[in-house]
């Protein structure tokens, strides 16, 4: 669902610091495709150790971190699991859990979901036992077959779906997919996995069109240009998972899906602060790194609900094949947005100076 995600294109960029300090290289045993539970049996087995006040010895924890789940999960928050588990289930432990969990941020949201999933153990051990005898994988990729070009889920084997628990959340990362399963229980499976092989496609769609060679990168444009990429790589992959309004009827999710419908629904006005920022930097390069900063604020969560608006209004407009140039360019979204809006009547949502921008960023790194 990525409540509080970075898209997978940002995590793979932000996250090398991250996969240096993963216990082993990532992909030295992480299989391809199919289902990996390994995760979740190691995490239940350190969970009874802490949970006696126990010390799980090294060669445990190499156990847990070592699972394509938990390198994976590393990839997306970084080198956090062990402390986490720490905190959320060693009673020695349990005023700083306490203090913790007060505050508003990440962790707090982390360790509390870790407890909770605990307290499910026997529901979430007979979904895990359901899971190995199902199908989701082919399900999921009809799912995410329905928003890309024809052709696009034949590029290569399903990705690997490993199971972990760390979050409310999952991600598509260049090795696969890590979905926390407490996160799956509670979802539709299929439609979140769709969403997260949705990215995974694009992303073989993108380095075909570069022919497998590397993508350009500039730290100075990054958070801006990751910040307009993120309307696209979102916003179509919220048309598999994601309806307006959104629904979702688990308590866990009410505040997400408040933020998340009057975010959507306010998307014009805040592509029109978007559009102000972009004129700023057309007339002031220097401006760059300060616009990328206010952009990834102005966009919530990572540009989820504004990409679904656009890409919603496009779909209705012109169709899914109207879609499908903006899977290695994300300027083709905004540039069949616009003329979606001005067939309605309405202005363009971007003048001819934040297209400028926009066209720079298409040039050096989306053609």
């Amino acid at each position: 669902m990525r409540t509080t995600r970075a898209i997978a294109f940002t995590i793979c960029i932000a996250s090398s610091a991250v996969r240096a300090q993963t216990p082993e290289p990532l992909g030295s045993r992480i299989p391809t495709t199919g289902l990996d539970f390994s995760a979740v049996d190691q995490f239940w087995r350190v969970v009874d150790i802490l949970t006696r006040n126990g010390d799980p010895s090294d060669s445990q924890w190499q156990a847990l971190l070592a699972t394509p789940g938990y390198q994976l999960a590393q990839m997306a928050i970084g080198p956090v699991i062990k402390e986490d588990l720490e905190l959320a289930f060693k009673p020695s432990r349990h005023v700083a859990f306490d203090s913790l969990t007060k505050l508003p941020n990440d962790r707090a949201g982390r360790l509390t979901h870790l407890v909770r999933a605990a307290s499910l153990r026997r529901q979430l051990g007979a979904y895990r036992d359901s899971l190995a005898r199902s199908a989701p994988i082919a399900d999921a990729v009809r799912a995410a077959a329905r928003f890309l070009p024809p052709g696009a889920t034949k590029m290569g084997e399903p990705p690997l779906v490993a199971f972990a628990i760390f979050r409310n959340d999952g991600y598509s990362l260049g090795p696969g997919v890590v979905v926390d399963l407490l996160n799956a229980y509670e979802s539709d499976l299929v439609l979140f996995l769709g969403h997260e092989f949705h990215h995974t496609y694009v992303e073989r769609v993108q380095q075909s069109a570069l022919g497998g060679g590397p993508r350009p990168d500039d730290a100075v444009d990054r958070p801006l240009r990751m910040s307009i990429a993120a309307l696209r790589n979102e916003g179509i992959a919220d048309l598999v998972d994601k309806p307006f309004p959104l629904t979702w009827a688990n308590p866990v999710r009410a505040t997400y899906v408040k933020r998340y419908n009057d975010e959507y629904a306010k998307t014009p006005e805040t592509l029109r602060q978007l559009d102000s920022l972009l004129e700023v930097v057309a007339d002031d390069s220097t401006q760059m790194t300060a616009a990328g900063q206010r952009a990834r604020t102005l966009l919530w969560s990572n540009s989820h609900a504004n990409g679904a608006y656009v890409a919603r209004t496009v779909y209705e407009q012109f169709g899914i094949d109207s879609l499908y140039p903006a899977m290695s360019n994300p300027a083709a979204l905004l540039r069949t947005y616009t003329a979606a809006v001005q067939a309605k009547g309405s202005p363009p949502p971007f003048t001819p100076k934040a297209w400028r921008v926009i066209e720079s960023f298409e040039r050096r790194y989306w053609r």
